[in-house]
């Protein structure tokens, strides 16, 4: 495949129902690289839930710019999320525990246990007029390091 059926790219408005949009890009990125429904649905899910995150935590609800982008690379499979909302520390979003056996489950924070549980690695960097975020799946293995990273 040439590279340009190797990446989807979009800009989207935090504030919209863009699910249908990031549901598409995902399962057709999935379905190129020749994943199943069932790890196609679940990285929507996480796709999905990263998006949420943004207009929720990040620009509060409020409208605000998402670029989307996903690429798929050799035994990769990333999706990427550029916002313009405050930069985040280090372990803002990361760092929350996971709930224990037992805990009472409350709203809040359990998304990233969720992406992070679908996805090989979880990446965030704060940039001076924002964040950016990758999603990554390794293809064909599970990378040791399997882990979100701050």
């Amino acid at each position: 495949m040439s590279d340009s059926t190797n990446r989807l790219s979009c800009n989207l408005n935090s504030s919209c129902d863009c699910v249908h949009v990031l549901s598409s890009m995902v399962e057709v990125m999935g379905h190129r690289a020749g994943l199943s429904d069932k790890e196609t649905n679940r990285m929507i899910l996480a796709v999905d839930e990263m998006f949420a995150n943004i207009a929720q935590h990040g620009y509060h609800g409020r409208e605000g710019k998402v670029e989307m982008s996903a690429a798929w690379h050799g035994g990769t499979l990333s999706f990427e999320l550029r916002d313009y909302a405050s930069p985040l520390g280090k372990d803002e979003m990361l760092g929350w525990p996971v709930p224990g056996a037992g805990d009472d489950l409350t709203p809040g924070g359990l998304g990233m246990h969720l992406m992070q549980a679908v996805m090989d690695r979880i990446e965030h960097e704060a940039l001076a007029d924002g964040n950016r975020w990758r999603l990554i799946k390794y293809l064909g293995s599970v990378d040791p390091t399997r882990r979100a990273e701050p």
